[in-house]
């Protein structure tokens, strides 16, 4: 057996199911399920950009909101804040119109009280 080989069945036998991690509740599997497909919407775009040699992003929509993912207690599921890109509180992923709706409507998610990113909506 190759080196990568053992590598890769040493991870395979140390590997858990992944739904033991999952939340219980249809809420928050929604709000998983809405945060994953923006991380595979990222992917995306971040591959398109290195395989074409230019920014996916120019061809995207406009960005005018960005969500904010704060640290939470192991098993809880992960807060945010909705904010407009202006906000004076820097940082966060950059979100199209539609998909600040979609993180809005999480219940783990809160719209920034100092730029109510939730107008305009």
């Amino acid at each position: 057996m190759s080196a990568a080989e053992e590598r890769r069945s040493r991870v395979e036998s140390r590997a858990v199911d992944a739904r033991d991690d999952l939340p219980p509740d249809l809420d928050r599997l929604r709000a998983v399920e809405t945060y994953l497909r923006l991380q595979l919407a990222a992917v995306q775009a971040r591959i398109a950009e290195l395989e074409d040699g230019r920014p996916a992003r120019a061809a995207g929509p406009a960005v005018g909101w960005t969500l904010q993912l704060l640290p939470s207690p192991a098993g809880a599921s992960p807060r945010g804040y909705l904010h407009r890109e202006t906000c004076f509180i820097r940082g966060g992923r950059p979100l199209s119109r539609e998909q600040a709706r979609l993180v809005l409507a999480m219940p783990d998610v809160t719209a920034c009280d100092a730029c109510g990113p939730e107008k305009g909506l």
